[in-house]
């Protein structure tokens, strides 16, 4: 069985702390199958510093590019997936204009493959960041590639947002759970439905739905899985 990207994720941050996040993500591209993975976040830094952060595993050559030309400010990846909330699959992506063309054709002369889907992650308190796995699979193998490691790599994303923007909070002091919070969530970590947790934990199913509720408000939070992500990070719960 295949370890999931997440896991594997938490595996490295355990066993290897001194690996830097572009190694990382090197180790799970490779372990993945897939050619490249990156991390490209737009965090509301205190000091007022407006850069993207980049972690990526794509030819140094292409990032320096990249930063240097602004291009995230004309990306269309990046531009669909911050004004969605939905993963954007490349080979959806409307290439009717100059420019998108233009792009896409200079980043494949960097080794950037022609498939990729790029995911958008909401984070209200420290900003918005986007996901991006990419590989040269054919489309059709692509596409079903896609379908199995979607979910999985979406909670990837929550965890290195967590991750990653741990020092900004400036030591703040972090919300605190109730012990049925941290219960319901822990259950969801391990991959518990609200129905499932319910009959666990003998209350119904809204009392759980009620407990995640709370829990994604007091962790600032969209989703149960972020809220997960943010909780484990914040050692509020284990699993």
């Amino acid at each position: 069985m295949v370890t999931p990207l997440s896991d594997r994720y938490l595996e490295l941050k355990e066993q290897q702390p001194d690996l830097k996040t572009s190694e990382i993500l090197n180790v799970l591209a490779q372990d993945m199958g897939l050619n490249n993975l990156s991390y490209l976040g737009f965090h509301k830094d205190p000091c007022g510093g407006s850069d993207p952060v980049i972690h990526t595993t794509y030819d140094p050559a292409w990032l320096a590019r990249y930063q240097e030309e602004n291009y995230h400010l004309i990306d269309p990846v990046v531009d669909s997936a911050l004004e969605g909330t939905l993963p954007v699959d490349w080979s959806e992506l409307p290439k009717v204009d100059r420019m998108t063309r233009d792009f896409f054709g200079e980043a494949m002369e960097f080794g950037v493959r022609q498939n990729g889907v790029s995911i958008p992650i909401r984070d209200h308190v420290h900003g918005k960041a986007v996901l991006t796995l990419n590989s040269d699979l054919r489309i059709h193998e692509w596409r079903k590639y896609k379908r199995g490691i979607i979910a999985d790599a979406i909670y990837l994303g929550c965890l290195l947002q967590s991750d990653l923007v741990a020092g900004i909070a400036g030591g703040e002091p972090g919300p605190r759970l109730s012990r049925r919070e941290k219960e319901v969530l822990k259950w969801a970590a391990v991959g518990k439905t609200a129905w499932e947790t319910a009959q666990i934990m003998t209350v119904s199913n809204s009392t759980v739905n009620h407990h995640l509720y709370n829990a994604c408000a007091k962790l600032d939070v969209a989703n149960k899985t972020h809220a997960v992500a943010k909780a484990i990070r914040a050692q509020l719960i284990t699993i």
